[in-house]
């Protein structure tokens, strides 16, 4: 038992130093290696979805060379690099480590980097935070730029300011959260040739089938709660531009493999730029997969004017009990965030535990409201 304790900590943390190491190394050889960086989110790997380059392309700073998919959601790769593409060391639908060679640049670029920054990991003066610069060679009188600014900063809130008071305003919210064990969602994974946000989708939408009360609004105006036919689930990504929440109409309709391929075609859609209006309006029940993130809970502010939020942390090595010993084993923290009025605490953990059972066994039975 306390072996299985003792595994855990040195060996993740040696993992990461290794890793950093190795993408340190890379930057000095006249071919550049990018490694898959460490995303944040608790896992070893990441599934390549496409490549955005082939061999012999020319790529610059920060431009999108790779998608990949993690435990979470869909992750676009920058390449830290400028140079000329010359070998990608992995085919699509390939399941890849973290360290593990991506693609290979030739001709080093400039020093000074970009600043664009992945979760987990930067490049050229973005990597500030994590790891200090060496002192310039010569005269170390040199003057040095000045970092601290003469007067305040201003930057105008942007439009989702206004819907976060108003939803924090006029909700009354509670998060309830449980954590499980994930190791059986990334075997169906592993075995069924899917990410794990499509999966992640339909044991959500098996739990609104289940309880419908939560898929749901308040109309204040008349003292009402609304229960659409259907749902329309919102996908939190992450993007360029921002965070954003594209909108798969009819969710509940879709068979898996088509719920799963609307996924992904709207998630690049996003991340190419404005969404069309039908895919960022409407949406009836949120998915959230701050995982990305590298955190493990959260209590996020309801997507106004939705009733409620079911939040994904990341997945990680954990010690568990199973059938009365300790395991090292996946387990994720999952959270319901709702809006009081349209359900008591019994349905909302009713449905939270219907999700945890669908994350546990995503192949076993439904189970039944209630139960």
């Amino acid at each position: 038992m306390l072996d299985g304790l003792r595994r855990l900590l040195p060996t993740r943390s040696e993992q990461r130093l290794h890793e950093a190491d190795l993408a340190l190394a890379d930057q000095s050889a006249p071919d550049r290696t990018f490694r898959l960086p460490d995303l944040g989110e608790g896992l070893a790997d990441a599934e390549m979805l496409e490549w955005k380059v082939a061999v012999g392309d020319t790529v610059e700073h920060d431009q999108v060379v790779a998608e990949v998919e993690t435990a979470k959601s869909v992750v676009t790769l920058p390449s830290p690099f400028a140079g000329t593409v010359t070998a990608l060391h992995c085919p699509v639908g390939e399941v890849v480590r973290v360290g593990a060679p991506l693609i290979t640049v030739a001709e080093p670029a400039p020093v000074d980097g970009s600043g664009a920054v992945l979760t987990g990991y930067g490049t050229g003066a973005s990597q500030r935070w994590s790891r200090t610069a060496p002192e310039a060679a010569g005269d170390s009188t040199l003057a040095k730029p000045d970092t601290h600014p003469r007067s305040d900063t201003r930057i105008p809130l942007d439009a989702s300011a206004a819907k976060f008071v108003r939803g924090h305003r006029d909700t009354p919210a509670v998060t309830i959260w449980a954590d499980t064990d994930a190791t059986g969602l990334l075997a169906a994974r592993d075995s069924g040739g899917t990410g794990l946000l499509p999966l992640l989708a339909r044991v959500c939408l098996a739990g609104l089938v289940a309880f419908p009360e939560l898929n749901a609004r308040v109309d204040a105006d008349r003292e009402e709660i609304v229960r659409p036919p259907h749902v329309h689930l919102g996908i939190a990504a992450q993007t360029a531009h921002g965070l954003v929440v594209p909108v798969v109409r009819d969710a509940d309709r879709l068979p898996p493999g088509d719920l799963a391929a609307e996924l992904r075609r709207l998630t690049a859609l996003a991340r190419r730029g404005p969404l069309p209006v039908e895919h960022r309006t409407g949406g009836t029940f949120t998915l959230n997969n701050y995982g990305v993130f590298g955190v493990d809970g959260a209590t996020p502010i309801l997507n106004h004017p939705q009733a409620a939020m079911l939040g994904v942390g990341r997945i990680t090595d954990r010690p568990w009990a199973v059938d009365g010993g300790l395991e090292v084993r996946k387990v994720v923290q999952v959270s319901l965030t709702f809006d009081h009025r349209v359900c008591d605490g019994g349905t909302a953990a009713g449905f939270l535990r219907h999700v945890v059972d669908g994350i546990t066994a995503p192949d076993g039975p439904a189970r039944r409201p209630g139960v």
